[in-house]
């Protein structure tokens, strides 16, 4: 393997995301990260003797989208690799559609994912995110008011899906493919305004890095160390709700109120959420949402709050639980 190859190999062993004689799907676009993602997994298979699936999905929203899948299927055929496609007419589900063509596209290719894998038993689903995705996502969540778990990203391993491209920028990508002479396709959406992480990524990275040079080096910094944040926020909240437990058995984790009440907001927000996870409760971790608990519990007496219309809290006394109603 050439250095780039074993910089990604080296990730990857880091972050525990690929092992021997595993089944991997690839969701291939037939733009230049995913064909660079299917060429280094190809090459990486014969070490790990890995089973390699390329996964296309036709979004249908451009004339030419039959021809990509056409592309993608022929770099498939020439690396020996098995090619599964299909269109989003063809799913047979509907979808969650909240006004963004970019989440119906992403929830579009989850799902054909998720059920791909599902029938050939894979260990894991590869995206071909690399560090300047990471950067405009940032971003994006910033804009959007996300929290710090949320400005943290995307992370090398999420559940089935693995980045393996992470720790690469899209430049080392690019100079890969040209240098092999290696073909891909250029989507012209990708230049669109319309698109936020077109603008993030076409105006104001640009503009950032003109302002300081050191603008990469420096947010690579900074976002390790809101991830280091982060991982020791997670371990504190874990710990923090164990020791609230006062009981606890199959059906009902039983919590201290007035512990959870005297807690730091900050640790109390993410107390509720990590227990909301914990009891599988289907929510939104607004912060309008969680200040809503917070008045609940901060009302004497006891009573009960619905939180969801399978799902209530209630308290009594010096206790607080989850029921399902």
């Amino acid at each position: 393997m050439n250095k780039l190859f074993t910089k990604i190999e080296q990730f990857i062993i880091e972050n525990h995301l690929i092992e021997p004689n595993s089944t991997i799907i690839i969701g291939l676009s037939g733009g230049p990260d995913s064909v660079f993602l299917l060429y280094f997994l190809h090459e990486l298979s014969k070490k790990l003797n890995l089973k390699l699936i390329a996964a296309h999905l036709d979004h249908e929203w451009r004339t030419e989208s039959a021809q990509d899948t056409q592309f993608c299927h022929k770099i498939c055929h020439e690396l020996d690799i098995p090619f599964i496609y299909t269109s989003i007419s063809e799913l047979g589900t509907p979808l969650k559609f909240k006004g963004s063509k970019e989440e119906l596209g992403r929830n579009a290719r989850r799902l054909f994912f998720q059920e791909l894998a599902k029938e050939e038993k894979a260990n894991a689903i590869a995206l071909a995110h690399h560090s300047d995705d990471q950067q405009e996502t940032f971003f994006i969540r910033l804009i959007r008011g996300a929290s710090l778990a949320g400005l943290t990203g995307m992370r090398p391993k999420e559940g089935l899906y693995i980045r393996p491209l992470l720790g690469i920028k899209k430049e080392e990508i690019l100079d890969y493919l040209k240098k092999n002479k290696i073909k891909f396709i250029e989507d012209p959406s990708n230049q669109s305004a319309a698109f936020l992480r077109n603008r993030i990524r076409l105006q104001v990275l640009p503009e950032l890095r003109k302002v300081d040079p050191r603008f990469d080096a420096n947010f690579t910094k900074t976002f390790k160390r809101l991830k280091q944040t982060e991982a020791f926020l997670k371990k504190l909240t874990k710990i923090t709700f164990e020791s609230l437990i006062k009981s606890k058995n199959k059906e009902l984790t039983v919590l201290n109120l007035k512990g959870l009440l005297n807690l730091d907001p900050v640790l109390k927000d993410r107390i509720l959420v990590f227990w909301l996870v914990q009891e599988q409760v289907p929510f939104v971790p607004t912060e309008k949402f969680l200040d809503e608990i917070t008045r609940f519990l901060s009302q004497s007496g006891s009573k009960e709050h619905q939180i969801h219309h399978d799902w209530k809290l209630i308290k009594k006394k010096n206790q607080i639980y989850i029921e399902k109603t």
